[in-house]
């Protein structure tokens, strides 16, 4: 369990230790950031090879073991999601132009908070967005390139969306991925820019069962992630559903826009 560490020490005389040098390096390389990006005031800076926006910094302190362990996040969206999901870590100040800085007692605790930064980064705007437009840039006007252009995006939206939910439904906890479907909230076809069609909050990963019944209208989320069902639904559906065992959605606030959209569109 994360023990808290709220004050960030003094590291701009330190360099890290040979040993935890190298492994800070392999954390980063083994996590998505395989570019080094140098040293300075005792922070490591790394970058993705594949042009995941973001850099990040590394930071052993001064503890037994070389704790606690820090990861520092450039990225503003990654850096505001990982202050949700790892609030007993947030610390600071970040350094320099960092949104988010994170201290934590193992370096186990920061490597899976490194991991999580990096496929935030992927999933988050405007990347997948990015990945989109470069493959479809040749692509014409025609009735068989508009079905192109649709499948490469859905299949883009999806690798984001598994992405930000960490491979799983976030109401069921299924992880089977032929059982998870990429769900837009406001429908491809309903989207006025490819931004919003390649939005990763204007989806939800959700089991297939789940799936059919939000694209249908029959359930739909309040703003708190809570699952709203519609009252002359078939009792045998519901059974099936199960939504009072279902976890709320943990939502960022981006998300709302899009649900209200929805809840309104299907009279909830």
């Amino acid at each position: 369990m994360l023990r808290p560490v709220r004050a960030l020490p003094d590291l701009r005389r330190q360099t890290p230790h040979p040993i935890y040098r190298v492994e800070l390096g392999e954390a980063a390389y083994n996590h998505g950031y395989r570019r080094e990006n140098g040293l300075a005031d005792g922070w490591m800076f790394f970058r993705s090879d594949e042009g995941v926006p973001g850099e990040i910094a590394l930071a052993s302190g001064l503890g037994e073991d070389g704790a606690p362990w820090f990861l520092a996040v450039e990225h503003a969206g990654v850096a505001a999601r990982l202050r949700d999901e790892y609030p007993a870590a947030v610390t600071g100040p970040p350094p320099g132009r960092f949104h988010g800085v994170f201290a934590f007692s193992t370096q186990h605790e920061m490597r899976l908070a490194l991991s999580r930064a990096f496929h935030l980064a992927r999933s988050l705007p405007t990347f997948p967005l990015a990945q989109f437009e470069a493959e479809v840039a040749e692509l014409g006007a025609t009735e068989t390139d508009r079905i192109v252009r649709q499948r490469i995006g859905q299949n883009y939206f999806r690798r984001a969306l598994l992405d930000y939910w960490e491979g799983r439904c976030p109401l069921t906890q299924i992880r089977e991925p032929a059982l998870l479907r990429a769900s837009h909230i406001v429908p491809w076809a309903e989207c006025t820019t490819d931004a919003q069609r390649l939005d990763v909050h204007n989806g939800l990963l959700l089991a297939a069962h789940w799936d059919a019944a939000f694209d249908k209208g029959l359930v739909s989320f309040d703003s708190d992630g809570r699952a709203l069902i519609k009252p002359d639904l078939d009792p045998a559906v519901i059974a099936l559903l199960a939504p009072d065992k279902a976890t709320p959605l943990p939502l960022d606030p981006k998300h709302l826009a899009p649900l209200s959209w929805h809840r309104a569109h299907f009279g909830f």
